[in-house]
């Protein structure tokens, strides 16, 4: 697969001026950097009509990475496309007599391709950026404003068009181009609840902006879904897309892919990324509910840019917006009817490079119930009218241990689950799925038909955690959990806490389930009703409140309780969790819902310390090459020095003398990232914690070489006393 990066285009308009010689280096960042953080997915969204990157600032930003922070990624690019036919308002344009349907697309595997940013025929205009909202009053992401206008916890909001036929920003010439006259309104929406964090919903308000009426409108939305191990294959190389396996379930009205057989070996990528179509408003011409959409969805799947010869037909890659001889060749043709059930099956037996589209229509702005010239009816799109295409990106991993090429109603169980609370969130009020507001449906009483209205446990609590020698404590607040309200029942319906914490070694060795899957460790809930183990608050909750220097927070429970030991491994790698759940909502049908875990990422170790009693030194000592805990290259490789000074310098020696590497050490900053095991295999949401008195090494020189096996010295510097303290390490290769 040719590799024509977004990055093509943000090296272009980094090199466009204002007027006063000024960079619009803004206007770049925010169309290509906008990436969702708040659940499990790492969600490129563009404002040119696109999500993903086409890996083109990997590993540094996701293109569709999920887990967000293992290197599993989904997508390549993805995109909007709107297919219709012109109508002229003036019937001497020389236009109006072609009869030609058109198609806008954000993106496609077009040879030759319209723009150098890879298909994209529809641009925003200078100046317009993405705005960024959120829901959450507190530990929203760092770009987003608070709004009471917010839908979830990370809006992303933009506007495009497919209007010009040469891009804003540098003025080339958009190939092969005709606009539809529409402007398109984008919201995307992301939360951080565990059972809606594996989704991302991408809303669309398409408008007919010209003065021409346009008939027979299609939405769709294009997939280049790479699902790849990027840990193991760069993106981009040879055999990178050529792995994949594809299918769609007509009733869900959701397509799909996999990896289908993990080469070039090792941990596959073993999960699904879904793009699913959840509703349309108006409906399509002929359909009235939910329930018949599948009715008026469409799935193809073609070999990326396959021309005749190549493959059969109905796997070619669609050439032109409208083709008379050949439905195949038809972008248009292509968003109006599926290829055939048998080719469909086809495509999850086997690997290969394909690309797929779901679509729906006609969709109209106004309806027409007259016949035109003994034709169906016809629908129209006119000058104002909008409609609104809603889909959601969804992942999930496979459910069984079945081999990667299986592809059974099991293994999809997960991925199922987590389409249907996208549905369900898109729904909203709406529950028989009418798209209007019927009696006792309006649950916050405002007289509209409101969408995106989960239910919602409570605020996940403020956590803080004190590392210590073979020892992690975990403190958090009760007001931020105990005293929410839940949006739909509108009581404060909090029930407990669950305590999570993962297990030492499952980082590397299973980096997804460490990321995922932390294990419960304890449960604590309210023993004033029926609900849980009734455990009450007695043996985690303090006499006062613990508070700590710089810190505001009241901290009112502790784990583990006081009296009861837990122990931890130096050098090993935890993550804590604290999360809050509630009583659930009977009346409505809700089960208990839990928080998002509160997270904490901890380094057991020694205490830094001035103590010249206390042997400085290294472990493991000697060190082994390939060792157990170690990830299997030069760079991720790792040794602790310990009883450091909470301010020092150590400085490795060769036995001949020579200088291999100088480390500063400082316990107040100090968190792991300056080596890349704590990148690799750590949670991308949290900075490590260390106990202050411990450093880690990859064993790389000063002058980025990996060291040879031998014994080395080191001298430590204690930086406010000036005592020097010396030691000795053996590595063996």
């Amino acid at each position: 697969m040719s590799r024509v990066c977004l990055i093509v285009l943000l090296s272009s308009l980094l090199q466009v001026t204002t007027g006063r010689g000024q960079s619009l280096r803004k206007v770049t960042d925010d169309v290509l950097t906008k990436y969702t953080r708040v659940g499990k997915i790492g969600l490129t969204v563009t404002n040119l009509a696109t999500i993903g990157t086409k890996n083109a600032f990997w590993p540094t930003q996701p293109s569709c990475e999920y887990p967000i922070g293992s290197g599993i990624e989904h997508i390549w690019q993805g995109g909007l496309w709107v297919g219709a036919k012109i109508v002229y308002a003036n019937p001497n344009d020389p236009r109006a007599q072609s009869g030609e349907f058109f198609v806008s697309t954000g993106s496609n595997d077009r040879a030759g391709a319209p723009t150098s940013a890879g298909g994209n025929e529809f641009t925003s205009e200078i100046g317009d950026s993405i705005t960024e909202l959120s829901t959450l009053e507190i530990d929203r992401p760092a770009s987003a404003l608070f709004s009471v206008n917010a839908v979830s916890h990370e809006d992303f909001i933009c506007d495009y068009s497919d209007m010009h036929t040469r891009l804003p920003q540098t003025n080339d010439s958009i190939l092969n181009h005709i606009p539809l006259g529409i402007k398109v309104h984008q919201e995307s929406y992301a939360w951080n609840f565990p059972f809606a964090d594996y989704f991302v919903i991408l809303r669309y308000v398409i408008k007919n902006a010209s003065a021409d009426t346009l008939d027979s409108v299609y939405v769709g939305f294009w997939n280049n879904s790479v699902v790849r191990n990027t840990n193991l294959v760069r993106p981009g190389t040879p055999g990178y897309f050529d792995h994949g396996a594809y299918g769609y379930d007509s009733t869900l009205r959701m397509a799909y892919s996999f990896d289908y057989d993990g080469i070039p070996g090792g941990p596959p990528a073993n999960s699904y990324v879904g793009v699913k179509l959840l509703g349309t408003t108006p409906f399509p011409v002929g359909i009235d509910s939910l329930g018949d959409m599948h009715l008026r969805s469409y799935y193809n799947a073609w070999r990326y840019r396959a021309a005749s010869g190549q493959t059969q037909e109905e796997y070619l890659s669609p050439t032109d917006d409208f083709n008379t001889s050949d439905h195949y060749l038809s972008r248009y043709g292509r968003m109006t009817q599926s290829i055939p059930q048998a080719s469909i099956n086809s495509l999850q037996l086997s690997a290969g490079n394909f690309t797929y589209l779901l679509s729906t229509g006609p969709l109209v702005g106004a309806r027409f119930d007259s016949l035109e010239s003994g034709q169906e009816t016809v629908s129209r799109l006119n000058p104002g009218d909008s409609i609104e295409v809603v889909f959601a990106i969804v992942c999930g991993k496979k459910f069984s241990n079945d081999p990667t090429s299986a592809n059974t109603l099991n293994d999809r169980k997960t991925l199922y689950g987590n389409a249907s609370w996208a549905q369900q969130a898109y729904n909203g009020e709406d529950v028989n799925g009418n798209n209007k507001l019927d009696p006792g449906e309006d649950l916050n009483g405002n007289g509209k038909l409101d969408r995106y209205t989960l239910p919602a446990p409570p605020r996940k609590p403020i956590v803080r955690a004190e590392v210590a020698n073979q020892q992690v404590v975990i403190y958090w607040d009760k007001t931020t959990a105990e005293e929410s309200v839940d949006p739909v029942s509108h009581k404060k319906d909090f029930e407990g806490y669950r305590i999570y914490r993962s297990v030492a070694g499952v980082d590397f060795l299973n980096h997804d389930d460490f990321l995922l899957n932390q294990p419960l460790i304890a449960e604590f809930d309210r023993a004033d009703d029926d609900i849980g183990y009734n455990t009450g608050f007695g043996m985690i909750r303090l006499d006062t409140p613990k508070t700590f220097p710089f810190d505001p927070v009241q901290y009112w429970y502790r784990f583990p309780p006081k009296g009861i030991a837990a122990s931890a491994l130096n050098g090993w790698q935890y993550i804590y969790g604290v999360s809050a759940f509630d009583s659930g909502d009977a009346a409505n049908g809700v089960p208990s819902l839990e928080s998002a875990k509160s997270t904490v990422r901890a380094i057991p170790g020694t205490p830094a310390t001035s103590d010249n009693s206390k042997p400085i030194g290294v472990y493991p000592n000697p060190y082994y090459s390939k060792a157990y805990w170690d990830g299997g290259s030069e760079r991720l490789r790792k040794i602790y020095f310990y009883n450091l000074p909470a301010r020092c310098d150590i400085t490795i020696y060769t036995l001949s003398g020579d200088v291999v590497t100088v480390l500063h050490h400082d316990a107040s900053t100090y968190n792991g990232t300056d080596i890349k095991w704590f990148n690799q295999f750590g949670d991308p949401s949290t900075k490590a914690q260390f106990s202050g008195g411990e450093h880690a090494w990859d064993l790389i020189t000063a002058h980025d070489q990996a060291i040879a096996t031998g014994l080395y010295l080191f001298s430590v510097k204690d930086n406010a006393t000036g005592s020097i303290k010396l030691g000795r390490f053996l590595v063996i290769k």
